[in-house]
C-alpha cells in the first residue's frame, strides 16, 4: 500500500522510526495500535468516572484524596515504560 505524505512528514517518520530502531512500516504500526489502546483505557476511565458519579449522586459517600490516588495509580499503571504493561 502507498501513502502520500508531506516531505517534512515523511523525513520526521524515517528520524523517529531511525530513532526506535524500527522500520517506517512498524513505526506506523506501533503508533496505531498505541493510539488504540489510549482510546480503549480513555474510555474505560470516563467510564470508571461516570461510576463513581452515578453512586455519588445516589448518596454514596467517598474520600476524595482516596479517589483521586486509586485514578492517578490506574492512569500510571498504563503509562508506557510501566511495569504493569
Amino acid at each position: 500500500m502507498t501513502i502520500d505524505i508531506s516531505p517534512e512528514i515523511e523525513v520526521r517518520l524515517r528520524a523517529k522510526a531511525f530513532t526506535e530502531g524500527v522500520s517506517v512500516a512498524e513505526y506506523v504500526e506501533r503508533l496505531v495500535f498505541e493510539e488504540d489502546a489510549r482510546r480503549i483505557r480513555l474510555t474505560e476511565f470516563t467510564q470508571a468516572i461516570d461510576e463513581r458519579l452515578r453512586s455519588l449522586n445516589g448518596g454514596e459517600s467517598v474520600d476524595g484524596e482516596e479517589v483521586m490516588t486509586r485514578l492517578i495509580c490506574e492512569l500510571d499503571e498504563h503509562q508506557p515504560g510501566s511495569s504493569a504493561r
